[in-house]
């Protein structure tokens, strides 16, 4: 199976980096995720959500992905808010203790309001 990545602006000034994804997000996916994550990295995108409402499956290395660049962005002081949780991905992070971690939000818009938050006290 193949990952989709699309990547939008949003918030007020478009300081929000949206990705979302469809797909599974596997050892054979997760490198489509890393190159988009890193662009957004390079142009300065601190503040991200990541819309998983399409992925249908998400295994270790799909988390430890999405993992890395969380470090990263928290360690710049910006968020990372994940939505669209269907029941067996929102198990793998709750397993994996990501979940803890990383913000929840129930709809993109609601993950769109969190992070727009973050980038406001940046």
């Amino acid at each position: 199976m193949n990952l989709s990545v699309v990547v939008s602006s949003a918030g007020e000034s478009g300081n929000v980096g949206v990705l979302r994804l469809s797909g599974e997000l596997d050892i054979a996916t997760s490198g489509t995720l890393r190159q988009s994550l890193e662009a957004l990295r390079d142009e300065g995108r601190e503040n991200l959500v990541l819309d998983l409402s399409g992925v249908t499956f998400c295994d270790s290395t799909g988390l430890g992905t999405v993992a890395t660049h969380a470090r990263w962005v928290m360690g710049v002081g910006g968020s990372l808010v994940v939505c669209g949780l269907r029941p067996d991905v929102e198990a793998v992070f709750a397993i994996s203790g990501l979940s803890t971690v990383l913000p929840t939000a129930t709809s993109l818009e609601q993950a769109i309001e969190l992070a727009a938050a973050a980038a406001s006290k940046n």
